[in-house]
């Protein structure tokens, strides 16, 4: 693994308009470089996919901008990003997603309750990480990919499930 395509995330060293191709960034240790397929090599700046050939200590180079996001297969725009905006690895951008959960509260004859609500952006996560990439295992551990991180995956789905059922038991008690 080697410190790639785990969770990779960094800043924005300066402003990049829509239409910039080297995108200047405050370190790319851990992401992906050029001896990478050009699938793993991709980054998302706010809801922007790029993907990108290479890098250098403090940038990705020659990106193509507005790119469809390997994992979701959604389009975003190429937009402007000011400086000192996050940059994430494609994981890294599951994986807030998946963290996209909110609070309710809601007053009624009983008193006030609290929900968890769970974003768009979670949902869409939350199918992402059950056809996870895994690419980190190769050869002979990608039996570990399949039986392992599968199952692992369709558990989570699982106690999630679980979990909004009980949330909406207790909703409409």
């Amino acid at each position: 693994m080697e410190g790639t395509q785990g969770i990779c995330v960094t800043k924005l060293s300066a402003s990049v308009n829509a239409t910039a191709i080297t995108i200047p960034v405050d370190s790319t240790e851990g992401f992906p470089g050029a001896t990478y397929p050009v699938s793993q090599r991709y980054i998302v700046i706010k809801n922007e996919c790029v993907s990108y050939v290479s890098t250098n200590a403090t940038a990705f180079i020659d990106c193509e901008r507005g790119r469809d996001n390997p994992r979701t297969g959604k389009q975003r725009v190429a937009s402007a990003h000011s400086g000192n905006t996050t940059v994430m690895n494609v994981s890294s951008s599951a994986m807030n997603n998946l963290l996209a959960i909110f609070q309710a509260e809601s007053s009624a004859t009983f008193g006030t309750f609290a929900a968890l609500i769970f974003s768009t952006a979670f949902w869409g996560a939350l199918w992402q990480m059950l056809m996870w990439d895994y690419s980190f295992f190769t050869g002979q551990l990608i039996i570990i990919r399949i039986i392992l991180m599968v199952v692992l995956s369709g558990g989570f789905l699982f106690s999630m499930v679980m979990a909004a059922i009980n949330v909406a038991q207790g909703l409409f008690r």
